[in-house]
């Protein structure tokens, strides 16, 4: 499948501003599921814990492969998944997880570390063949 340039660069500049916040982005459809086993705020924290340890490597390890796998699982299974958890922690009476579970692919963004996305965005179009391997940013 061919993209056009408009495509393509709008395709890089969405993968890399989920790949900056890998792990949270992630949490969308696994958090819900995840609270229903274990303490919300132990969760919660788990996933900021990653994210702060995602922000060390998210710069040297781009791949566009595990990004687009990423990107059809979330898009696929994080409101099923919320509104689903949320349905059972609320016959559970577990008010607090419920209502995380459901609002968490919506609040996902907000557990995030700041990055360079330019600097993600470059490192994907590399790996794609989009520009050349001596590509720097900015140039």
């Amino acid at each position: 499948m061919e993209f056009t340039e408009h495509e393509l660069q709008r395709w890089l500049w969405l993968r890399s501003v989920e790949w900056a916040n890998w792990p949270a982005f992630l949490s969308q459809p696994l958090l819900p599921i995840l609270v229903i086993f274990f303490w919300w705020p132990y969760v919660l924290g788990g996933v900021v814990i990653i994210d702060l340890l995602w922000a060390l490597v998210r710069y040297s390890f781009v791949s566009p492969r595990l990004s687009k796998i990423a990107c059809l699982l979330v898009a696929w299974f994080n409101w099923p998944l919320a509104i689903g958890s949320a349905i059972y922690l609320f016959m559970l009476k577990s008010w607090l997880a419920a209502i995380l579970a459901l609002l968490w692919p919506l609040l996902a963004g907000l557990v995030c570390v700041p990055a360079q996305v330019g600097r993600i965005e470059l490192a994907l179009a590399k790996r794609i063949g989009y520009v050349d391997e001596n590509a720097q940013l900015g140039v």
